[in-house]
């Protein structure tokens, strides 16, 4: 009887022991919105599986770069500077279009809006189905491509413009609209409530362009 009691309360152990590491190697809002990396992810497509679709997700700092290919001629790029206002999509390698958010995508179809559905699919379908590693991780290609769908969602799908004089927590995966703020004042933190700033055509941008 003895024995099955603390054959229990070690089964116990071992369970909290891997759910602390589960939960230590969640990254933070910080890791993501100021790390600096890269995830390429290859995978056999359509027809039949001869040919290769690459994806390359670069993020440096606040600009998130995406290329991808398609069959051997196909190639797409867009470049997304999530602390830049106003809220744009770069795309293209030699003549680049500039596509601006003029609101809610829900709205109205327009250029913008039919980009941000296409960079969606393509990370998507080609790049958190088919990455290697936990999503959790960010050292992982799963994590890493993960990181950069939340944060291109929050700028280009709901305005949010980021920056780096700001600390985040609980925000990229946030259930409401209301989020805590960190601000670094005279390296003293200060937390306040504050509503997601929205960019729109019709208000100005509350934060410094980067």
């Amino acid at each position: 009887m003895l024995f099955y009691k603390y054959k229990n309360y070690a089964l116990v152990c071992v369970l909290c022991f891997f759910k602390f590491a589960q939960a230590n190697n969640q990254f933070s809002d910080m890791d993501c919105i100021k790390g600096s990396f890269e995830a390429k992810v290859s995978h056999k497509g359509f027809p039949f599986g001869l040919f290769t679709n690459n994806l390359d997700v670069k993020k440096k700092d606040c600009l998130i770069t995406i290329n991808h290919q398609k069959l051997s001629f196909i190639k797409n790029q867009w470049n997304i500077d999530i602390c830049r206002s106003p809220v744009h999509i770069k795309y293209g390698t030699g003549s680049v279009d500039v596509l601006k958010r003029e609101g809610p995508c829900a709205n109205g179809d327009n250029d913008f809006c039919n980009s941000l559905e296409e960079i969606n699919n393509i990370i998507q379908n080609n790049g958190l189905i088919f990455a290697d590693g936990e999503r959790e991780n960010i050292t992982s290609n799963h994590g890493r491509i993960y990181c950069s769908f939340l944060l291109i969602n929050s700028y280009l799908k709901e305005g949010v413009i980021f920056s780096r004089h700001k600390e985040y927590k609980s925000f990229l995966q946030r259930n409401s609209q209301e989020v805590i703020v960190s601000k670094k004042i005279d390296n003293k933190k200060i937390k306040q409530k504050t509503d997601i700033e929205k960019n729109t055509s019709s208000e100005k941008s509350k934060l410094s362009d980067f």
